[in-house]
């Protein structure tokens, strides 16, 4: 953790403000802000999921506090992926959810998803602000066609109350699969295969019958914040 600020340099904007009175109901040790980040998390994650608005505002706000005071009481700098012990990075690593589940609002993880017979990995980020994901779309099968010659796509979405992420996933890459499907450009598809094979995946059988049926989403989702 960073240094402790002095009475001098107490916070000014109304973001800092918030959590650094948030942050002083909550532990002063490593492990019990990770514990009060992680859950924040399920807490935003069920208020979405329940479309409490309100609710998924404060658990927001709680982890954005235990990220505040693990980073020494200052955002400035959590999110510096160069640093590990910057606060935001220490959090989303605390938090991350098991290779190949599905994670929670909130959470980074990666994760499968198949879509009319053509599957992709899915990396989720933090999307830049609260209720905002980062998807990656990453060719899994590189003979097959995808919604991209390179094998990758990002997408930047927003948290859709009572739709979990995996349900925003598939929504966005069939958007995706109905504007375009391409193979793979051959110089990408060598770069594709010769890329670090995902242990949890090696197990995983092909898609389904009903998976390759699966209804290709318009892409709109019902309420977001």
């Amino acid at each position: 953790m960073g240094q402790k600020r002095t009475k001098a340099e107490a916070p000014k904007d109304e973001r800092e403000r918030t959590a650094a009175a948030l942050a002083a109901t909550m532990p002063e040790d490593r492990a019990g802000l990770l514990d009060v980040a992680a859950q924040a998390v399920a807490d935003m994650h069920a208020a979405i999921m329940a479309a409490d608005e309100t609710a998924a505002e404060a658990a927001g706000g709680r982890y954005e506090a235990a990220v505040w005071k693990l980073n020494g009481g200052q955002f400035f700098g959590c999110m510096d992926s160069s640093n590990p012990e910057a606060g935001g990075i220490l959090a989303e690593d605390h938090c991350r959810a098991a290779p190949g589940t599905v994670p929670m609002w909130g959470q980074r993880g990666e994760f499968l998803i198949t879509v009319s017979g053509i599957r992709a990995v899915v990396d989720v980020r933090d999307g830049y602000g609260l209720f905002r994901v980062s998807l990656g779309f990453h060719v899994v099968d590189v003979d097959a066609p995808f919604i991209s010659e390179t094998g990758f796509r990002s997408h930047f979405d927003t948290a859709q109350a009572g739709h979990t992420v995996e349900d925003v996933a598939r929504a966005a890459f069939a958007a995706y699969l109905a504007k375009e499907r391409r193979p793979l450009a051959p110089e990408y598809r060598q770069r594709r295969a010769d890329d670090p094979a995902r242990a949890w995946i090696e197990d995983r059988p092909e898609p389904s019958l009903a998976e390759r049926a699966y209804a290709e989403a318009d892409g709109q989702l019902a309420f977001g914040f």
